[in-house]
């Protein structure tokens, strides 16, 4: 298809020699062939960045535009900016892939498209609307309290047959929204979706002076994800497995980020524990274009891992494990709910970052769900955040479900540096991290029994969560992975040839060894690699190449994280 609009470079398309023969008149025969070869090499080819007219795209349907770019050298490459959350540019086949869903409608996206030849360089817009064509009911405010430098709402969500299945459609759910009085739209605060675990609504009454606080209800205790369109009606799951409460969850951050300019969609965080951990997983990395980060305490990654009775329970709304019952997307829901596939399969989910927590004495959610591996994958949790790159801060010690390490108290881990709030160390969705794996000082979690306790399917090797060092785990009892390592994205440098980031080891007293780390810059903006391009990188006085992952990813292997900050750089080859 050829596209209406043009864009070119600067360089001129014709010689004074011929713009003298047109005007005499003397354009009209054609060339010979020998005129033809003596002339060519005096026309340069400008390079033309060929794009479409402005795309406008519904929700939940795709969209999918491929680039024509002509003239130039041979390896033109071409960069973007500005791409709508969740969108995907292939480079190699120059197709840019977006499928908005059902709360981007009404937003507008000018996308920059730029190529380069190393001679030549054009640069033109692309305009991407979404049209807003799914809208639930909007929840409803049925009561107001202020509070000290906040205001809690308690709402009715009512649904319909898109977030409740057909026979249940029309009925409502309770929420809670806490609304920080300091925000304003200069400056805006950041938000979380907080998800409770089971038994743990109706949330208590909290003051939030520098943040939004979401908090969601799942009474049917679908580990915030769906149930069978059907199963309610009293017959087994069958047909499909819509993500009915992921669904409600989205459309109450929809409705927060539209009536309150003041709170900033570029810091939204989920987090939760138990069941809500589990949902934290779930929406923060299937969902990853909304969030900036995930916190999980007690999750359980894998729904299949669930304890006998907790699948039981599940197969009731979802279907058995074996059935595989599809969700809209095709996929069985126990095999989409198996977070090492999400990322093993979905760079959406790559790009996330996640900050976990469990006991190695939970007898709930026992510890095999970090250890074990995955039957579907291979691979536990914990291995596929190291081989798959992913940002992360994980710890474990020896407490059990709701109760702290016997011997570390309440909380150890989660003092004095808070990558939500630091003023360094942040995220943000539309900012790089570094994703650090493999360190030198990562601990060892173990991976089964030390012969401490018998094995049970409920509560794996647990012990008593009062009782120290009695876990029937092997590894360390206590332990962590990333907790000291530090990013500046402040200074931050990411344009299309070149990134830099700032990174450092925070160094505790008596502390004599350095640890050594594998990189992975994500959520890049402008820095975009071909797979298998050559990267040049420096560290300090470290320097070397290394090739990008077949997925644009680049890995700096082995660096030396010092006390102080070093600046990683990053340029082409």
């Amino acid at each position: 298809m050829r596209w209406g609009r043009q864009l070119r470079c600067g360089i001129a398309r014709h010689s004074p020699l011929l713009v003298a023969l047109l005007s005499l008149g003397l354009w009209d025969s054609p060339p010979r062939a020998s005129t033809r070869m003596e002339t060519e090499p005096l026309l340069p080819r400008g390079l033309t960045l060929e794009l479409p007219p402005p795309q406008t795209v519904n929700e939940e349907e795709v969209l999918r535009i491929t680039l024509p770019v002509k003239g130039g050298r041979p390896g033109t490459r071409v960069f973007v900016e500005g791409l709508p959350p969740g969108a995907l540019w292939h480079e190699p086949s120059r197709t840019l892939t977006f499928q908005p869903d059902f709360i981007q409608g009404g937003w507008r996206h000018e996308v920059t498209f730029t190529a380069v030849d190393g001679e030549q360089r054009v640069q033109g817009e692309l305009m991407v609307t979404v049209r807003d064509t799914v809208r639930p009911p909007e929840p409803r405010i049925v009561q107001r309290e202020e509070e000290a430098g906040s205001l809690r709402l308690t709402l009715e969500q009512p649904t319909d047959t898109w977030l409740d299945s057909p026979s249940q459609a029309g009925r409502t759910f309770p929420a809670v929204v806490t609304v920080p009085l300091a925000a304003t739209a200069r400056q805006p605060m950041p938000v979380t979706v907080r998800l409770h675990g089971v038994g743990n609504w109706p949330p208590s009454p909290e003051v939030s002076r520098d943040r939004f606080i979401i908090q969601p209800s799942d009474p049917q205790l679908t580990y915030w994800y769906g149930y069978s369109e059907d199963v309610l009606r009293g017959t087994a799951p069958r047909g499909s497995v819509p993500p009915y409460t992921v669904r409600r969850v989205l459309a109450l951050l929809e409705w927060v980020l539209r009536s309150y300019p003041s709170a900033d969609p570029n810091r939204v965080f989920v987090e939760g524990d138990s069941m809500g951990g589990a949902g934290a997983l779930t929406l923060g990395l299937l969902d990853a274009r909304h969030f900036a980060g995930v916190v999980a305490r007690h999750a359980q990654p894998v729904a299949r891992a669930h304890r006998p009775w907790r699948v039981a329970q599940l197969s009731s709304l979802w279907g058995m494990p074996e059935e595989e019952v599809p969700g809209p997307a095709g996929l069985g829901v126990w095999s989409r709910l198996d977070m090492t596939r999400a990322l093993r399969d979905e760079p959406e989910a790559r790009s996330q970052f996640l900050i976990l927590e469990h006991g190695k004495d939970d007898p709930i959610i026992h510890f095999g769900s970090m250890v074990s591996p995955s039957t579907l994958t291979g691979s536990s949790f914990y291995e596929t955040l190291q081989t798959q790159h992913i940002g992360h801060v994980a710890v474990w010690h020896e407490g059990g479900h709701t109760e702290p390490d016997p011997w570390l108290g309440e909380r150890w881990w989660d003092r004095g540096w808070n990558p939500r709030t630091d003023p360094k160390s942040f995220l943000r969705r539309d900012v790089a991290f570094p994703a650090f794996s493999r360190s030198s000082w990562d601990g060892d979690p173990g991976r089964g029994g030390n012969g401490h306790q018998p094995w049970s399917k409920e509560s794996g090797y647990a012990g008593d969560p009062k009782v120290a060092g009695d876990t029937g785990w092997d590894g360390d009892v206590a332990g962590m992975f990333n907790r000291a390592l530090r990013w500046d994205a402040s200074r931050l440098v990411d344009t299309p040839q070149r990134f830099v980031m700032p990174l450092r080891a925070v160094l505790g007293p008596g502390v004599t060894t350095i640890p050594q780390v594998d990189v992975t810059p994500r959520r890049v903006q402008r820095f975009q690699c071909l797979p298998g391009e050559r990267i040049r990188w420096s560290f300090g006085h470290s320097h070397g190449t290394v090739f990008a992952a077949p997925d644009g990813g680049v890995t700096v292997p082995r660096l030396s994280l010092r006390g102080d900050w070093t600046p990683l750089v990053l340029e082409r080859g």
